[in-house]
């Protein structure tokens, strides 16, 4: 199974043709991934895109290793089946020493994750489909901000709608619908709402340094290390949960002036943050960097 973890709610496309991954674009190939593997989009770099492999490969097939950030090494020859379980169908065919992150271990068998490149053209296209982009609600359905997100309204069956986008058995659609004045006020244009991550990996180049506001559970304030190279080492930055009600994390990074502030706030804070995007995915991991803008409730609370 090829998925970015964590892999909760995080948007995955089908592979339908065999691709060779490597550690880095244009480098040399670590194994192939086969037809039916779940892969869900990170950075994109020219033609290649990151993704992070995750899957069972028996515990004998692995060798201690000590090298951040990796600490066990494929060893049989000529290669070895990374599986979507424990003895289930393989994924992947990985050639010996490359390193993997051990995950958890059951029985025999050891769940194991590293990111890769693989070309782009090996991903199903994503976004909005290319033919009709009209759809009729054939039930009332309820409204909400993300994919599994709160309701916020409801429509009712036949009202049409025009497809913005397609994630994982969710459809993000526009409704045309007349409100009273007196129910509206203006927004900032330049605020993007309702933005999910899975949107920003699939497409970084539309998203990176647009703003978003997001609504955040803080968890702690942190130091960047070499693990993240996306912020300077040393930098202070909220690791957060979110956007809500979405189960990932992202990065804040702020101000030296403004870490005072946060050391005060209570873990599991909620927060709504104006930050605009660095970048989509770190590194190593799916998770998103905001520059802090502005935080627009919560800390007055």
């Amino acid at each position: 199974m090829l998925i970015a973890a964590p892999a909760a709610g995080q948007s995955a496309v089908q592979l339908q043709q065999e691709a060779p991954f490597t550690k880095d674009p244009g480098t040399q190939s670590l194994g192939t991934l086969l037809p039916g593997a779940s892969v869900t989009p990170g950075r994109t770099q020219g033609t290649a895109v990151e993704v992070t492999l995750e899957g069972w490969m028996p515990s004998a097939s692995l060798v201690s290793r000590r090298r951040d950030p990796f600490d066990v090494a494929t060893r049989k020859r000529p290669s070895e089946n990374l599986r979507d379980r424990p003895d289930g169908a393989p994924t992947a065919r990985v050639v010996p020493n490359v390193g993997f992150t051990r995950v958890e271990t059951r029985g025999a068998w050891s769940r194991i994750r590293r990111t890769a490149w693989i070309d782009q053209k090996a991903i199903p296209a994503q976004g909005p489909p290319t033919g009709p982009d009209r759809v009729e609600v054939i039930r009332k359905a309820a409204l909400a901000v993300q994919p599994e997100g709160p309701a916020i309204g409801s429509v009712d069956s036949g009202a049409g709608a025009r497809v913005l986008a397609r994630s994982a058995g969710w459809t993000k659609v526009q409704l045309e619908i007349w409100l009273p004045d007196s129910t509206l006020r203006s927004t900032d244009t330049r605020v993007l709402l309702g933005l999910s991550q899975s949107e920003v990996r699939a497409n970084p180049a539309r998203y990176v340094g647009q703003l978003v506001e997001w609504r955040l559970q803080f968890i702690a304030v942190e130091k960047a290390d070499e693990l993240r190279p996306e912020i300077p080492e040393g930098q202070s930055y909220l690791l957060t949960r979110g956007p809500l009600p979405e189960p990932g994390f992202v990065y804040v990074v702020v101000p030296a002036s403004r870490v005072a502030q946060f050391r005060a706030v209570p873990a599991l804070k909620e927060l709504v943050i104006r930050g605009t995007i660095r970048s989509a995915t770190t590194k190593y991991l799916p998770t998103p960097v905001l520059d802090l803008v502005e935080v627009v409730a919560g800390l007055g609370e």
